[in-house]
């Protein structure tokens, strides 16, 4: 479901269930204990899918449309604590999306503080194309990311843009040719582990920490 690799001071995490990487609640419950349990030596976390053409395409909708409302609440709860803890871990996270990624998958990169995407790949945020809203906290951390109008646009339609629109528009950082995205990240995320622990700690916070000013 999901695997930790360890590559000197980066952790990996992967995800790794067919055919679409849904976020059931067992699901985000080891992505949860992945990240928690990666080493203390860790300077930096890669996530990324080993599933051909797939980051993460969101909640487990079958899941949501049978369960009662308490279950919905503590799922959503479970949800914003995942994500939320992509947030505030003490090291610089980086989202490799190299594959479809879509609702709670979008929620989960943009947890992340670095997000490079291959072009063609594509991002969105469709809750509302299905009478449901994104709850894990996407819809502050998409206006922090981009501004007030490209993330209304994408919250009101759920229209999916590519990788190359998401960088365009600062929903990601970085492009990599389909393949090798994976690769960029691992290499972008030993780049920062060779700097000054405490100083990429001090930014990591504060960046975080900071709301977008004049952003339209």
């Amino acid at each position: 479901m999901i695997l930790v690799e360890q590559h000197g001071d980066v952790a990996q995490i992967v995800m790794d269930t067919p055919p679409v990487n849904a976020f059931d609640r067992a699901f985000l419950e080891r992505l949860g204990e992945a990240l928690a349990g990666v080493p203390a030596r860790t300077r930096a976390v890669v996530v990324s899918s080993a599933v051909p053409r797939i980051f993460a395409a969101g909640g487990d909708i079958p899941y949501m449309a049978r369960a009662d409302i308490d279950d919905q609440m503590s799922y959503v709860e479970l949800c914003q604590e995942v994500y939320g803890a992509f947030e505030q871990v003490g090291v610089p996270t980086i989202a490799a999306v190299d594959g479809a990624c879509l609702g709670g998958g979008l929620e989960l990169a943009l947890s992340c503080d670095i997000r490079v995407v291959a072009p063609g790949v594509r991002l969105g945020l469709p809750e509302s194309t299905l009478g449901i809203l994104a709850g894990g906290g996407a819809i502050h951390r998409i206006v922090r990311a981009v501004g007030q109008a490209p993330a209304r646009d994408m919250l009101l339609t759920g229209r999916r843009i590519t990788g190359a629109e998401a960088v365009g528009i600062g929903l990601a950082s970085r492009l990599a040719e389909p393949g090798t995205v994976t690769a960029a990240a691992l290499d972008l995320a030993a780049g920062i582990a060779t700097l000054d622990p405490d100083a990429v700690t001090a930014v990591t916070t504060t960046a975080r920490a900071v709301l977008p000013v004049g952003r339209p």
